[in-house]
């Protein structure tokens, strides 16, 4: 038998307003994230801005607050023909630039967003030496994370920063490093007692955007993440060994030794060098680390 009109109606409204309501719920939604954010993806790093910088919390911003304070924090603001790089984290770990290859300032764009830092610029060249090296003597830390933003499209392989034993030219001890290999990917070197541990990301990452390079390492275990993705790890049966050095960002002897054909220095650009000693972040930290430079 047919249903009245009155009934066809009743049962098609109550179909409706549901759909309606999703809708409505779905449109407000997209007009509230269109609103506040720009967003855009260029080759594997997905980036979104707030608009006007505004909104989220910054890399800057979260690195200055409590419990995120690295020990030393290279933001490699000065100026070409200014050797001092100043260490944001309060700590006096000033570095001192010297050698070839290496330039800073305004041709060398930061990669933190809505900063107006620059960055360091090391050109890879095969008899380059140039680095950045902190003042302040240590004992290597057995636990310890290091943080770098590094934007490249070489295949010449290099070290971008790590520990060694030597204030100036070439260490005689050298380990807790990051590195490039020669297809781009980022390598973790560590010294231990029966030989060295690479820990070799499984992508390159030469598309020419930044890339946040972490490794968090502890007395019994390595991590390397990259874009706050665990892509590495390994135990250790024992920590590395501890003698006196310096932090220091860029060329350093040896690498070569590790990476066959590799320079010794990386050529790519490198911003917002943060080390932590005695700290190994998590991956939850690390994640907030890359997050707060990708909105």
């Amino acid at each position: 038998m047919k249903r009245p009109l009155a009934d066809r109606a009743r049962a098609m409204r109550a179909l409706l307003i549901p759909v309606l309501a999703v809708l409505c719920v779905f449109a407000s939604g997209v007009g509230a994230t269109s609103a506040a954010f720009t967003s855009k993806a260029t080759g594997s790093a997905r980036v979104s801005t707030a608009a006007a910088c505004a909104g989220g919390t910054s890399y800057a911003a979260l690195l200055s607050s409590a419990g995120w304070t690295p020990s030393l924090w290279w933001r490699f603001g000065n100026l070409t023909g200014q050797p001092t790089v100043a260490d944001a984290s309060g700590n006096g770990n000033t570095g001192t630039a010297s050698g070839s290859g290496l330039s800073f300032g305004t041709a060398n764009a930061g990669m933190v967003m809505c900063d107006t830092t620059y960055a360091m610029r090391t050109t890879g060249g095969a008899g380059a030496t140039g680095a950045v090296v902190a003042g302040t003597p240590r004992t290597a830390p057995t636990t310890f994370t290091i943080a770098t933003w590094v934007r490249t499209t070489a295949l010449t392989g290099g070290r971008l920063v790590g520990f060694g034993s030597a204030a100036s030219g070439a260490s005689g001890s050298r380990d807790r490093a990051l590195l490039l290999d020669r297809s781009g990917r980022p390598v973790l070197h560590l010294g231990t007692g029966t030989g060295n541990v690479l820990l070799t990301a499984p992508s390159a990452i030469t598309d020419n955007v930044p890339h946040l390079i972490v490794a968090s390492v502890s007395p019994t275990s390595a991590r390397l993440y990259v874009d706050g993705t665990a892509v590495a790890s390994t135990l250790l049966v024992a920590p590395p060994p501890t003698y006196s050095g310096y932090w220091r960002a860029g060329w350093e002897t040896g690498v070569n030794l590790l990476i066959t054909g590799s320079r010794n220095q990386a050529n790519a650009r490198q911003d917002e060098v943060a080390i932590w000693e005695g700290r190994a972040l998590d991956a939850t930290q690390v994640a907030a680390l890359f997050a707060a430079n990708h909105w």
